[in-house]
């Protein structure tokens, strides 16, 4: 369920499961070199409208890969399932920075937890003016957080084949790849945590 390029790195050599490798002080409140705030925070019913517009504003490659839709908006009902989410089953994240006095949603990413295994699949884009910047790892970490927090022994994605960028920004984070066991164009990863968790 991961979806557009998030951040340029070179990855390890992974060789069997591996533990969560996200420093702790990558916290939810930072600020970019050129001095922008930036936040990761729950995702709620206000944030309908304005994660409309983020979506609006992505390019379709991005859409489709996270959404699974080309086109500009989403349905009012696929946007309060985005937003008014159930804890008990689904963690949702917004990654805002200032604009105009209020605050405008860069990025999305979130996690499905499934019950019968202790893990969750997650999913995860940034606005392509955002990318390269970090914001994709510091908001994995948030996921990594509330994961850690229900007590979740894996992460999971799937990911296209060709989208390298977040296939190594994954296993830079310490997601070990494995062939998808059901369809060939993805690559599945995941993600083992161990206690002590980050920012435990």
């Amino acid at each position: 369920m991961m979806s557009t390029t998030l951040l340029q790195s070179t990855a390890p050599a992974v060789h069997a499961p591996a533990a969560c490798r996200i420093t702790a002080d990558a916290g939810t409140q930072w600020r970019l070199a050129n001095g922008t705030p930036v936040r990761v925070r729950p995702v709620s019913p206000r944030d309908r409208a304005a994660l409309g517009r983020f979506i609006a504003a992505l390019g379709p490659a991005s859409r489709q890969a996270r959404y699974g839709t080309t086109a500009a908006g989403l349905s009012d009902a696929r946007l309060a399932a985005l937003t008014d989410i159930d804890p008990d089953h689904e963690v949702g994240f917004v990654i805002t920075v200032p604009d105009e006095g209020g605050e405008r949603i860069v990025g999305e990413l979130r996690f499905v937890i499934d019950g019968s295994t202790g893990s969750a699949d997650i999913a995860l884009v940034v606005a392509e003016g955002w990318q390269r910047l970090g914001l994709g790892t510091r908001a994995l970490l948030a996921l990594v957080r509330a994961a850690s927090r229900r007590r979740l022994q894996w992460l999971r994605a799937d990911v296209h084949c060709g989208d390298e960028s977040t296939l190594r920004m994954l296993q830079h984070c310490g997601f070990t790849a494995t062939p998808h066991p059901d369809d060939a164009v993805l690559t599945r990863l995941h993600l083992l945590l161990l206690p002590p968790f980050p920012g435990q």
